[in-house]
């Protein structure tokens, strides 16, 4: 062990507080030798009555004195200070204090006429060198200068005392120098733990910073996609429903495919727009879980209507297998992972046939399957589809690009089954996956099946009163933007509604006729927005007026304030059939609502 060798300053807080955490028992070990050693001294008539009670006094009640107050006072201390030296320095002079005072004891006491109390001298040397290694092998210094004086001495004594005693002093000072080749051992264990232990210290703070930049980044990716896409929305919202008021019948073959193909690449744009969107909100977790009991079956109709043109396009053929069945979910969440299912597996499905099954399991779950008769998916990589932006290479076939051609689809984003995935999780779903040379099945599992809600069985099909209902409709529509507001009144004018229009907060006035509903943006040019427009209207035809509102900003902040208003917001850009069921939802909403307070009226008389 080096006698010169000082403490890097880096590291001198460490190995303080290590011996800090040494246990109190230490002083009463110390006193407790002590003790026995002043014990056996006044038995030796050549000890002097004087060093005695000098020596008693300062290891009893000087040593624990002085050491209480070191630790103290360096546990006040600066951890930061750049002269935590000193304290060890201070250790340094007090363990040559208590090293030489011991050795001077051992040197004079020592008696070997009596070899019982000889014996116990020895034990008690060695017992407190060897505590020492220790406690005090923290700081080289301080365990040397207390450990060679105390043996030393002894090691002089023996061997002034000549004979077989001699032997027994080399054997003494054998144990010394192995003593210190240990407590220099221990010093590197030390060293290798507070080294160990800040390497992990500062990988834990890299951890963190990489982890706090990467939320950073997330958080300006979500809030770059909000406001990237809410200019992008605007025109592409207004391209899709000038769309739908052009007059289909009065074209000619070419044209009418030039606009299908319009279509097609538009309805694409929307989509991606639309999975961008679900990832931002669901990065910036604010996508709510709204659970209610429904009859599954419908849904699935309904989906499969959808997705009917899509398949017939890709050669695909759709099956559905399913009861009527309750489930307790949130019918907007689940709707979307079934869509996503169903469009992977159209897209792969090579012209084959794609079946949508839904099966209870044992006790009261249910699962929802999407099977394919496609090329299936390697099992090295079934992992890596729930990723996002992750895609599988396409077998190609003859007809592939005139498919891609018709349908309007590129490659996407590789954000469909990401989002599946994430939603699930959201609603403590499990997402399976079976794969093979024939087909592959994906499945959303752990649905709570339910009573089938009354009202739902009894429903009669609303499509047959669809056109009457938007004929008798007065809608006020309220954007900033000309060409989205020309638009979407063009739209209305086409299903039998009759339009007014408003581009800001003055032009909302009195009318003769009050409006059935009210579609407005959220943002208007100044500090006016859509809930202001919202709110003058009710002021002006009635409280109760219906009201959504369609905006193109899909921030946090606007979801927050469209909730808390009791409205319903839908993001543009918006296709003709998702408007057409967002309105009609609003009026049966509001039918349901009078046609309830009609019946309080009744019930009243």
């Amino acid at each position: 062990m080096n006698f010169q060798k000082r403490l890097p300053t880096d590291v001198v807080q460490e190995h303080l507080d290590i011996f800090l955490k040494a246990p109190n028992s230490i002083y009463m070990g110390h006193i407790a030798s002590a003790s026995v050693l002043i014990y056996i001294a006044a038995q030796n008539n050549s000890v002097p009555v004087w060093f005695l009670w000098g020596w008693a006094v300062a290891q009893i009640v000087g040593y624990p004195i002085l050491m209480e107050i070191w630790s103290r006072c360096c546990k006040k201390a600066d951890r930061s200070a750049p002269d935590n030296h000193r304290w060890i320095d201070y250790m340094d002079l007090l363990c040559v204090f208590v090293g030489t005072t011991w050795g001077i004891m051992f040197f004079i006491s020592l008696n070997e006429e009596n070899a019982a109390h000889f014996a116990i001298q020895l034990s008690i040397a060695a017992g407190a060198s060897s505590a020492a290694v220790r406690s005090l092998a923290t700081f080289p210094r301080s365990f040397i200068v207390y450990s060679v004086p105390m043996l030393g001495l002894l090691v002089l004594r023996l061997l002034l005392m000549g004979g077989e005693f001699v032997l027994l002093g080399g054997l003494v000072a054998i144990f010394l120098f192995m003593l210190l080749v240990s407590g220099e051992g221990v010093m590197e264990a030390v060293s290798r733990y507070i080294a160990i232990k800040n390497e992990n210290l500062d990988l834990a703070d890299r951890f963190k910073k990489a982890a706090d930049d990467a939320d950073h980044a997330n958080r300006e990716k979500t809030r770059l996609l909000a406001a990237a896409s809410h200019d992008l929305r605007q025109p592409i919202h207004a391209i899709g429903l000038y769309m739908e008021t052009l007059p289909i019948a009065k074209m000619d073959g070419h044209s009418r495919q030039t606009l299908e193909r319009i279509r097609n690449s538009l309805q694409t744009l929307t989509k991606l727009f639309n999975s961008l969107l679900d990832v931002s909100l669901l990065d910036a977790g604010k996508v709510k879980v709204r659970t209610s009991h429904f009859n599954l079956k419908p849904m699935l109709n309904s989906i499969l209507d959808d997705y009917e043109p899509l398949a017939e396009i890709a050669h695909a053929t759709l099956l559905l297998e399913c009861d009527d069945a309750g489930v307790e979910a949130d019918p907007v969440l689940l709707r979307r992972m079934v869509q996503n299912l169903l469009s992977n597996a159209i897209r792969y499905s090579n012209g084959g046939t794609v079946r949508l099954l839904a099966k209870g399991k044992e006790g009261d779950s249910l699962s929802i399957v999407v099977s394919d008769q496609g090329p299936g998916i390697p099992k090295e990589h079934q992992a890596v589809i729930f990723e996002e932006f992750s895609q599988l290479a396409k077998q190609k076939d003859p007809l592939a690009d005139h498919k891609q051609d018709e349908m309007g689809q590129d490659k996407g984003l590789g954000l469909g089954l990401a989002i599946v995935r994430r939603l699930a999780d959201l609603q403590s779903l499990t997402i399976s996956i079976q794969s093979s040379d024939k087909g592959t099945s994906l499945a959303i599992e752990g649905l709570k099946q339910v009573a089938i809600p009354r009202k739902e069985v009894t429903q009669q099909n609303p499509m047959a009163r669809i056109d009457a209902l938007f004929a008798r409709k007065h809608i006020l529509v309220a954007d900033d933007d000309p060409a989205t507001l020309e638009a979407t009144a063009n739209l209305l004018r086409t299903w039998g509604c009759k339009v007014s229009l408003a581009s800001g907060l003055d032009e909302i006035v009195p009318m003769t006729q009050c409006p059935d509903l009210l579609i407005s943006d959220f943002s208007f040019e100044g500090q006016c927005t859509g809930l202001d427009i919202i709110e003058k209207a009710r002021q002006i035809f009635e409280p109760a007026l219906p009201a959504m509102i369609v905006s193109g900003d899909s921030s946090a902040q606007v979801q927050k304030l469209v909730e808390n208003a009791g409205l319903l917001l839908v993001y543009k850009p918006v296709q003709p059939v998702q408007l057409r069921s967002a309105l009609l939802e609003a009026f049966m909403s509001s039918q349901g609502e009078d046609e309830d307070a009609a019946d309080r009226v009744k019930q009243t008389a």
